[in-house]
């Protein structure tokens, strides 16, 4: 089995398209698929950013997945929750006709939240839940009545029912592979992902994984990582750094094998496609001898003081993969010998506060004191 996640095909990163980056490292999956000879493809979920993408992004996505079965693998996908499930469920019918399996929201085992699948002989049980949100276990009396803990409580069990439900079908001489996209007590997260959805109160204990499962793949956290358990648990992450702070991560998927009554052996397939993210700091002729020659996409925190034109000069220097400048500033002191702002002219205090900012730049106060003065002239 191949196990990859979170492609958030139609992600920018500040305003700038990453698609010919999604294009490859998509690419670079298929290959690796066909190159391992693959039977099983997991697909656990997020594979847009949006709920509403753009047509190119869901032509890339549609187009990898049909990709993916045309190296004779069989294909499962399941929604998390940057996806829009109604919307993934109404092309599922016609994915099916290409050998891809998409469920787009929690079902029993008979009505296809369990895929049986023969593989060469040997029968697959693959368990799947798509991302379950909070909406659909606790009600709004409950967010009236209860306590924040009583409703990560009933979430946690509810989704511990969900994956003992899901695992009653798995058999001692089956493949048993559960696929789930949700926030595992105890995961690591990778940066980019969206906080209101990895708090307690969507959180499941990685104990709540049935024992009978082989491998358990899991979508959501965008850091490679395996989790304690009665099972291996693994997240496999997203496959390109989608957030500066993933920037000292190698992307990867996982190539599972795995047998009937067996736990999984798991190897991690590094993915060599898209380009890093870095974070670089200094003054202006620091970077301009230190910044390697490369296509990172850059954030500069500069070491120098505030001017209206420093974020250009630094694009100039370093380009266009510059995508986020800040100015480094000293920790911040408090200072019990500031003057009373009271009595004193706009002029003086602001002054003080562009001294405050580390700003030196006779223009600004010029102008301030132009728009000061005729203000001043109008209320006269």
């Amino acid at each position: 089995m191949l196990h990859t996640s979170d492609w958030h095909v139609g992600k920018k990163i500040r305003g700038h398209s990453r698609h010919d980056e999604h294009e490859a490292v998509l690419a670079e999956i298929v290959e690796l698929t066909a190159a391992h000879d693959v039977d099983v493809v997991l697909v656990a979920g997020d594979l847009f950013e949006t709920a509403s993408p753009a047509p190119e992004a869901e032509e890339l996505v549609y187009r990898t997945l049909l990709d993916l079965a045309h190296t004779g693998a069989e294909v499962a996908v399941i929604a998390g929750n940057h996806d829009n499930a109604r919307r993934l469920a109404a092309v599922t019918p016609l994915l099916s006709l290409g050998n891809i399996h998409l469920l787009a929201e929690p079902a029993r085992p008979d009505d296809g939240g369990v895929l049986s699948l023969d593989i060469d002989g040997t029968r697959c049980n693959l368990g799947l839940l798509p991302f379950v949100s909070q909406r659909g276990i606790i009600r709004a009396a409950d967010l009236m009545d209860k306590a924040a803990f009583e409703h990560a409580n009933a979430y946690a069990d509810r989704m511990r029912t969900l994956l003992e439900l899901l695992a009653e079908p798995f058999e001692p001489d089956a493949v048993n592979v559960l696929m789930a996209h949700a926030f595992v007590i105890g995961g690591e997260i990778g940066g980019g992902e969206r906080l209101a959805h990895l708090v307690e109160e969507y959180a499941v204990t990685g104990q709540s994984f049935p024992a009978a499962a082989s491998y358990v793949a899991l979508g959501h956290l965008h850091r490679p990582q395996r989790l304690a358990g009665p099972a291996p648990i693994h997240y496999c992450g997203s496959p390109l750094q989608l957030d500066f702070s993933e920037g000292a991560q190698q992307k990867q998927v996982n190539l599972v094998d795995v047998e009937p009554g067996a736990p999984a052996a798991v190897d991690a397939l590094p993915l060599t496609s898209g380009r890093s993210l870095r974070t670089v700091s200094g003054t202006l002729d620091a970077l301009r001898s230190e910044v390697a020659d490369d296509d990172a996409w850059l954030r500069v925190r500069v070491d120098e003081a505030r001017r209206p034109d420093l974020a250009d000069d630094v694009r100039n220097l370093l380009g266009d993969r510059v995508v986020d400048v800040q100015i480094a500033q000293p920790a911040d002191r408090v200072d019990e010998n500031r003057p009373r702002r009271s009595g004193r002219d706009p002029m003086e205090l602001f002054t003080d506060y562009l001294a405050e900012l580390g700003v030196e730049d006779e223009r600004v106060e010029s102008l301030f004191r132009e728009l000061l003065e005729d203000e001043l002239g109008r209320l006269t």
